[in-house]
């Protein structure tokens, strides 16, 4: 085991300096559109002595290789630059962002979990049943309708007319108000941020325990008296939830570096929404930054879910039979 989790990280190097080249070639000076000191100084006048003092602070008259370097060199020492637009550390800025992208992930991720394994378990124990065709046809609906068209659905239904009609209404924008308590402000983007990936937790889930449930091993299970409900915690759940487990996994990655769309739609101040508007504003440290972190949290995730096969299957083994 030990020797796979050091394989595994050496085989992150690679993937982590690929996505950083990438991104350090396209905030170089004419890859994409717009002055670098433009965007620091504005739209003012600037002499051309105070444009060229500029462009040797941020060392942007040096090679290419030679900025690179330096902006690795940063990295290692966790400075991720300074923001263009906000003359802050890239770092602080997205520290101070986090948190509220984790409490809208974590409420999310839990959401994904109960409802999408329960959904998918039901569904296949009751298979063809009326549960088994309302599970399939919600999450058929789900995965094809868009996210940001989903919230703003959310938004004008239990925000605009459920306010318009006299029924308690949710908020439908920010995360605290005088209104609401701030748990309150989490329902809409949680559900929205969730609903996709629960029905997709719930599909998986049930593909793999109608599988799973037709093994000889279940049906040796039944013959010794076990009950169904034994039969499915003890032996059909665990081997059906590593797909699950893969899929939450990296989810969870994505939930947790910014889901920008969700963020966006509803105005929650957290990674998302700092990278949209740095987007809008060609303020490349903080994308560059925010894309790092979670490029940094999908490859460490991942690396965790892999390790946790071993225990959800025994038979899974890594680093050979000695491990």
């Amino acid at each position: 085991m030990f020797k796979y989790v050091i394989r595994r990280i050496i085989q992150m190097v690679p993937v982590f300096l690929g996505v950083t080249l990438i991104l350090f070639i396209l905030r170089a000076p004419g890859v994409l559109p717009g002055d670098p000191v433009r965007l620091i100084t504005g739209e003012k006048a600037i002499s051309e002595t105070l444009y060229q003092e500029i462009v040797e602070k941020h060392g942007l008259d040096q090679p290419l290789h030679v900025q690179y370097v330096r902006y690795l060199k940063g990295l290692t020492e966790g400075d991720l630059g300074t923001s263009y637009q906000k003359s802050r550390p890239v770092s602080d800025i997205l520290l101070d962002k986090f948190p509220n992208t984790m409490r809208l992930a974590a409420v999310a991720i839990l959401l994904e979990i109960i409802i999408g394994i329960a959904a998918g378990i039901i569904s296949a124990v009751k298979r063809y049943s009326l549960l088994d065709v309302l599970v399939t046809l919600s999450t058929s609906i789900l995965v094809s309708v868009p996210v940001f068209w989903l919230g703003m659905l959310m938004q004008v239904v239990f925000g605009i007319w459920f306010k318009r009609w006299g029924i308690p209404y949710l908020p439908i924008s920010g995360m605290s108000s005088s209104d609401f308590p701030d748990w309150v402000h989490l329902i809409l983007p949680a559900i929205t941020l969730a609903s996709v990936s629960t029905a997709y937790v719930a599909r998986i889930m049930r593909s793999q325990m109608l599988e799973v449930m037709g093994q000889d091993y279940i049906r040796t299970a039944h013959a010794k008296g076990l009950s169904e409900r034994a039969v499915i915690r003890r032996h059909a759940l665990k081997n059906a939830l590593i797909p699950v487990v893969t899929f939450i996994g990296i989810d969870l990655g994505v939930m947790m570096s910014g889901a920008i769309l969700t963020e966006t739609v509803f105005n929650w101040p957290g990674v998302g929404l700092e990278i949209f508007l740095a987007i809008g504003t060609r303020d490349w440290p903080i994308v560059t930054g925010g894309v790092v972190i979670i490029v940094l949290l999908v490859m460490i995730i991942n690396l965790l879910v892999d390790i946790s096969y071993a225990f959800l299957d025994p038979r899974i083994r890594y680093g050979g039979p000695a491990q």
